[in-house]
């Protein structure tokens, strides 16, 4: 069903935008007038044909934050669970939603649903907000009567994941806003001051150490033309390394790297690892089959290597393999891991197993993160005075020099 936005004037004279769901735009407007609206603009939503022609602009262009998307499910879980039908339910959810693109696309789930589509394959004509792994388990509820639990599990799973994704971004704020700062710093003393220092070395004469002249000619690209250079060698080194990223055998050696640094290859790791145990643990308790919930976690893993690992792992078990068997020789995951795995499949308990893994592996991100932190702050502090302590050297050697001169 086609979607509309209009501009209309309601009976007391003020203006109001919205968007609806009808069948063509005369069923629109009839629907408009019967809320007591004067239409002044109605036009279809060009936006959904975009999204179904180009999907990848519904990831950048048409993106819904993921606690949007994480309070939908709760809500939704929540008004089932109360005996409220779906469709009211979605209703209800659609005048409280404020983010433009998730209303747009709950109103096209919502009419899907009145013209007889599952909840489940609705939602899946939304990949871009909606992962697999909410057709999937929605499914798995529709099938044993108790989908509102499986929105509600997704809620709860949507949260651990942003909870997870903030540790790390907290992490490296820190040192960023440091760089950023010293960035700054530097590029003031070497655009302004270092400048006015050199006119006066060139007015007295002065014999300038080497510290000052390397100084001094980096201060002279920052004045000059030059600095076109190496913004230029910046911006077309940046675009190859974006391009030779994109590709698998780039992504793959780029991730290798990352894994070998020391704490940022630990905590990577960790976080990789929790994402992968607390969806799939999430997916094997609601009755996902253990071959599925492995195809869909190996996308949502979002690391190359770990997704080329669990699809060969998916082989090994299609060919009867156990799971904690067919990860034997994987390199991101851990002997406690592969241990907890086997001790779940021993005990006939992998779904519990696994997010017991997941609650581990969050309070080791913790631990890593901890330690990163009190590492890197006066790493950063110690890098900060050095550079500074370089210019100020360059612009008090020559100013000392000169004063035993004069005293001589």
């Amino acid at each position: 069903m086609p979607v509309y936005k209009y501009i209309a004037i309601d009976r007391k004279g003020k203006q109001t935008k919205g968007i609806l769901d009808a069948p063509s735009a005369t069923q629109a407007r009839r629907i408009l007038r019967q809320q007591n609206l004067y239409v002044k603009t109605l036009e279809e939503d060009i936006e959904k044909r975009e999204r179904e022609l180009f999907p990848i602009l519904t990831k950048f262009l048409y993106r819904v934050p993921r606690k949007d998307v994480a309070l939908f499910a709760r809500e939704l879980g929540t008004l089932l669970d109360a005996g409220l039908p779906l469709d009211k339910s979605l209703t209800n959810i659609i005048e409280q939603t404020e983010n433009l693109y998730l209303k747009k696309a709950l109103i096209e789930i919502k009419s899907d649903v009145l013209e007889g589509e599952s909840l489940s394959k609705a939602i899946s004509k939304h990949p871009a907000i909606f992962p697999d792994v909410y057709a999937n388990l929605i499914q798995v509820g529709e099938q044993t009567g108790t989908y509102e639990r499986a929105l509600i599990r997704l809620a709860d799973l949507e949260e651990a994941n942003l909870r997870l994704r903030n540790k790390v971004i907290t992490a490296l704020f820190y040192p960023l806003i440091m760089l950023f700062f010293l960035g700054g710093i530097m590029t003031f003393l070497l655009s302004v001051v270092i400048p006015q220092i050199q006119e006066m070395f060139v007015q007295l004469n002065v014999e300038l150490p080497l510290i000052t002249r390397i100084v001094i000619g980096i201060s002279g690209i920052f004045v000059s033309w030059k600095i076109i250079l190496p913004i230029a060698i910046g911006i077309i080194s940046t675009y190859f390394f974006v391009k030779w990223y994109n590709t698998e055998a780039g992504r793959i050696k780029f991730e290798n790297f990352i894994l070998k640094i020391p704490i940022l290859g630990s905590l990577i790791q960790k976080v990789v690892l929790a994402r992968f145990s607390r969806n799939l643990g999430v997916m094997l308790e609601n009755r996902v089959p253990l071959i599925t919930a492995l195809q869909i976690v190996s996308k949502i893993v979002n690391h190359k290597i770990f997704e080329k690992e669990i699809q060969e792992a998916i082989d090994k078990i299609k060919e009867g393999s156990k799971i904690s068997e067919a990860f034997q020789n994987s390199r991101i995951m851990t002997f406690m891991v592969k241990g907890m795995l086997s001790a779940g499949e021993s005990s006939d308990s992998l779904s519990n197993m696994v997010l017991k893994i997941a609650d581990i592996l969050d309070d080791e991100v913790d631990a890593v993160i901890q330690r990163f932190s009190t590492l890197i702050e006066p790493a950063m502090i110690v890098l900060m005075g050095g550079m500074i302590a370089i210019i100020m050297s360059a612009i008090l050697l020559p100013i000392y020099n000169l004063t035993r001169y004069i005293e001589i």
